[in-house]
């Protein structure tokens, strides 16, 4: 069945797939937006995407929040 998500994206990311956690990642390690998405390959607008998801999905209010709480599970 196809759907509206590429490259493998989670539609429902209570656990971030591989690519979001590389984004991630990323983040975590410092990294500017358009840096994090040009390294993992992808455009702005999908880093931005997915961590709406990820802010809407744990209920948060921004990236750093989103960053944070993955350290703290232990996602990155």
């Amino acid at each position: 069945m196809m759907n509206r998500y590429s490259e493998g994206e989670n539609p429902v990311p209570d656990r971030p797939d591989d690519l979001t956690l590389r984004l991630l990642a990323q983040i975590a390690d410092g990294a500017t937006t358009a840096q994090a998405a040009a390294a993992c390959n992808v455009s702005e607008s999908t880093l931005t995407r997915r961590m709406q998801a990820l802010r809407r999905a744990w209920g948060l209010d921004n990236t750093m929040q989103v960053v944070v709480h993955a350290v703290r599970l232990g996602l990155v």
